[in-house]
């Protein structure tokens, strides 16, 4: 009995809605609601390029440096550890900020002007 009730208010709510149109000061203030959320999607997806574009060069570094590390020969098992350690979180960074990256790559295509 609930499921019919509440199915019958819906409908109500959706005739009335159809009765009365939006007035033109409603319409100028969903227009503006709407502008101000693109500018903050665009805002954000820029964001997020920036963000992924500043990390990735100290993570160039950490990945290089690990690099070297790791061919060095002397390195203890322990040492070696490490360095892969170090290595593998690198990457792993690195394919997150690749998807961040494109996620903002991605956003930002529709707004394009």
């Amino acid at each position: 009995m609930g499921r019919v009730t509440s199915s019958k208010a819906a409908s109500k709510r959706r005739n009335s809605q159809h009765e009365n149109p939006p007035t033109e000061e409603e319409n100028a203030r969903l227009k503006e609601q709407n502008r101000q959320l693109l500018d903050l999607t665009e805002w954000r997806s820029a964001s997020m390029a920036h963000l992924a574009h500043e990390l990735r060069t100290p993570l160039t570094s950490i990945l290089g440096f690990s690099e070297i590390l790791l061919s060095q020969e002397q390195l203890t098992d322990s040492q070696r550890n490490f360095c892969e350690r170090i290595q593998n979180s690198a990457q792993q960074l690195q394919r997150t900020l690749d998807e961040l990256a494109e996620l903002s790559r991605a956003e930002a295509k529709p707004n394009a002007k």
